[in-house]
């Protein structure tokens, strides 16, 4: 049957159609799924780049995308995977939905025996479907809760004739039935979900960035739209443009800006926010939220899986079978791949050396220090070469002496967690490597450009996440030094208040509410996080930038700049000052003043910046 769907905050006879949302999982509209079917001649994102294709651990040519495992599915419903018992997750964070192993799990054959439906249904409600009473929503606004108490939430038991039904109200803590009856119109009523109990389940407020320097444009400030470019920009970007007509830096090339064409307008982070989408359980037709029936935003993946074609049997109906009628509804008809996306497991996850090397350093590491993380996974979920382009200035200043670009494999590190049956992200870490084929002054370095955590991760003895953490960086260290890299290159600031470097949103943090980490408290525990790969024989030395790089500069070339790093920008600006805006030319003194210069500059900056030399030997027990 298709898929019934209401957007959220639906009352019981409205059924709308769910928007592109990002309701279940990580964002997939940034991946590039391979669709069921697919075979070799789906595209692959991560391994293949400017029609290269990367010779890495992960292998050449293999798929690493989160839905690259799906790609050996078949298209027929009814045939596929039997994966479990399609347990709902409820989850809090970042849940990552991750693709079974290349070639899936086994096929058994589906139940040819149809999905009964309730046996009494009307108005849009059935028995053990749960509303909302006195929600103050209907059709797909959401509700108004200024001066309005919460809703009551109850579940239909019957009676349900002439737009009306009864129901048994529920504890508001507990959500158990309370034993008090009442006889409701439907009309007076908003869907619940039958897991959570929640008629809404809202998203965090999103940001708004500057199209043109990506500066964050907070919550009742003005902005700037080109509704028609998709462009919006800040008001100092504006004031630039207008008064200078200087053009924004981020702005796309092809995209003409004029201020007549520009709306001004106020950003209302609160008036923007989402929330999730319900879906109906095809056997009982209770409601659920996306999330907690773990079910995947159809608006995320490619419309020729059909996923709203799918059969969608709840786990309250799979939990009141007996066993055998159990296994007969995990198989019915057109239901194969929505099951294999609801069990999709991070461990699943084509593995490689790097996530190995870090797995085993773990394991290892929290054991030795009397601490269990079950459930624990690492994996590299993104790899990519590029080329960071030198500072104009630089090439114009050594011309071929220094290099056009420094090619460089981008690797995103994330670490999962089972909770609740969920996959929980609850570490990620971006590296840049640039290897021995990389030219100087950058050959054989790797930095660690942006590293993030949740409180999500569960440890025993509990409060243990820092050695997890420690262990999880220290051990791509190891592999890094094993690779053959000579330096690891790690920035320390923490990001600005209301700003964040990799998860969106995270739960406040006991002793600074939504206040950053400072710089010093941070710093400190990187350096709790290198004295242990020193004892460990992993690092050799480490300490600011200022010693270990800059003591001994003797010329600017010999800097090694990173992308998206802090120092790119501000040596394009000391080399475009010693020139005053002219060819540079080449002399002992000026070469000597850019090298003080440069030395001022890191040394207002150094504790920012931590270098480490790596000793690329095994590491040894203290």
């Amino acid at each position: 049957p298709p898929r019934r769907r209401a957007k959220a905050s639906a009352a019981p006879q409205g059924e709308g159609e769910a928007s592109a949302d990002a309701a279940f999982g990580v964002e997939m509209s940034s991946l590039q799924p391979v669709p069921p079917g697919g075979g070799s001649g789906a595209a692959n994102p991560t391994a293949e780049i400017d029609g290269e294709l990367l010779g890495d651990d992960l292998g050449a040519g293999e798929d690493t995308s989160l839905l690259g495992a799906l790609n050996d599915q078949p298209d027929e419903p009814g045939e596929g995977p039997v994966v479990g018992d399609g347990a709902e997750g409820s989850s809090v964070g970042m849940v990552v939905d991750a693709a079974g192993a290349a070639g899936g799990p086994g096929v058994e054959p589906a139940v040819d025996s149809p999905m009964p439906l309730a046996a009494e249904a009307s108005d849009g409600v059935a028995p053990g479907m749960h509303l909302a009473i006195g929600g103050g929503s209907s059709g797909v606004d959401p509700p108004d809760r200024s001066n309005s108490s919460p809703p009551v939430t109850a579940v239909v038991i019957g009676g349900i004739e002439d737009g009306r039904c009864d129901v048994e109200l529920l504890d508001p803590e507990t959500h158990r039935p309370t034993g008090e009856r009442s006889r409701v119109a439907v009309s007076d009523c908003a869907i619940a979900c039958s897991a959570c109990k929640r008629e809404t389940l809202l998203f965090e407020p999103p940001l708004l960035r500057c199209s043109g320097c990506d500066r964050k444009v907070r919550s009742g400030s003005s902005y700037y739209a080109e509704p028609r470019a998709g462009v919006r920009i800040c008001t100092a970007c504006f004031d630039a443009l207008r008064t200078a007509d200087e053009r924004p830096a981020m702005l796309p090339d092809e995209v003409e800006l004029r201020c007549g064409s520009l709306e001004r307008r106020v950003w209302e982070a609160k008036e923007e926010v989402e929330q999730d989408h319900y879906v109906q359980c095809d056997r009982c037709q209770r409601w659920y939220h996306y999330i907690c029936a773990a079910f995947p935003d159809p608006a995320q993946l490619p419309p020729e899986w059909g996923l709203d074609s799918q059969t969608l049997c709840c786990s309250a109906c799979v939990a009141s079978a007996d066993p055998a009628r159990a296994a007969q509804l995990l198989r019915q008809p057109g239901s194969s791949l929505l099951r294999a996306l609801q069990r999709r497991s991070a461990s699943d996850l084509p593995s490689c050396a790097t996530s190995d090397a870090v797995e085993a350093h773990v394991a290892v590491e929290i054991a030795a220090a009397g601490v269990q993380a079950s459930g624990l996974v690492v994996r590299v979920v993104s790899q990519r070469l590029y080329h960071c382009r030198a500072v104009a200035g630089m090439k114009v200043r050594y011309g071929a002496d220094y290099p056009d670009s420094f090619p460089y494999r981008s690797k995103a590190l994330f670490a999962f967690q089972e909770v609740d049956g969920a996959d929980v992200c609850v570490f990620a870490l971006y590296v840049q490597e640039y290897d021995a084929a990389c030219p100087r002054p950058n050959t054989n370095r790797t930095y660690i450009s942006y590293l993030d955590s949740t409180r999500w991760l569960h440890t025993s003895p509990p409060g243990q996440r820092s050695v997890v953490y420690h262990a999880i960086v220290n051990g791509y260290l190891q592999y890094a030094g094993a690779a053959g890299f000579s330096h690891a290159h790690l920035w320390v600031e923490p990001p600005k208040a209301g700003d964040e470097y990799i998860f969106y949103c995270r739960r406040p943090d006991p002793a600074h509410g939504s206040r950053p980490m400072p710089t010093s408290q941070l710093r400190a525990w990187y350096v709790r996080m290198l004295e242990r790969a020193q004892a460990t024989g992993i690092v050799a030395e480490f300490g600011d930038i200022q010693q270990e790089l800059v003591s001994g500069l003797t010329s600017l070339r010999d800097f090694p700049l990173f992308e998206g790093d802090f120092f790119p920008e501000h040596v394009a600006e000391l080399v475009d000052e010693s020139s005053g805006g002219a060819e540079p030319h080449f002399s002992r003194k000026q070469s000597i003043t850019l090298v003080e210069d440069m030395k001022a500059q890191v040394a207002g900056v150094k504790r920012r910046f931590l270098v480490a030399r790596l000793s690329g030997a095994a590491p040894t027990a203290p």
